[in-house]
């Protein structure tokens, strides 16, 4: 697997691999909004030996806390789950989080799967939420994030999901 940053040629073959993964189109439309609202702090996209796409992960910078990420959309083609692929693009794109100085990354979503990957639901159980607490983990990378009193605000394009599109 090779991972790189998206590019505008990423367009189409990132709305297929979005649309078959999640069994539609909300997903590329959420992507669209947090560009649109100058929110992304990194998409990078998997590629196979052919140069295919086969995987994508996004974080999106929090309104607050300010340096604070949250893990937006992690898709692997359905031809390729169970492979370790979800695990791996959680690993490196949170090393990309460090790397341009992310303080913590928020994460709503199963914390069997997100907590093999260093997220906890403990580090986040001081943050003040009204959106999914009980599926809210955290990724800590600076001193004192883990377990911090913090409210967390997302970007205005996490109004428009659902509960099944979060978790």
């Amino acid at each position: 697997m090779h991972l790189r940053a998206l590019t505008t040629n990423d367009e189409l073959p990132l709305s297929v691999l979005l649309d078959s993964t999640f069994g539609g189109p909300d997903m590329y439309r959420f992507a669209q909004a947090l560009r649109d609202e100058q929110a992304m702090a990194m998409e990078r996209v998997a590629c196979d030996e052919t140069g295919a796409m086969i995987g994508y992960v996004c974080c999106a910078r929090m309104v607050a806390p300010e340096d604070w990420w949250v893990l937006s959309i992690l898709a692997v083609s359905p031809s390729h789950h169970k492979r370790g692929m979800g695990r791996e693009l959680v690993v490196r794109g949170m090393d990309c989080a460090r790397r341009e100085g992310a303080k913590a990354v928020i994460v709503i979503g199963d914390a069997r799967y997100f907590s093999r990957v260093g997220f906890s639901k403990l580090a986040a159980s001081h943050l003040e939420t009204t959106m999914m607490p009980e599926h809210t983990l955290l990724y800590p990378i600076a001193p004192g994030t883990g377990m911090a009193h913090e409210t967390l605000i997302y970007p205005d394009a996490y109004a428009h999901l659902s509960e099944d599109d979060l978790v």
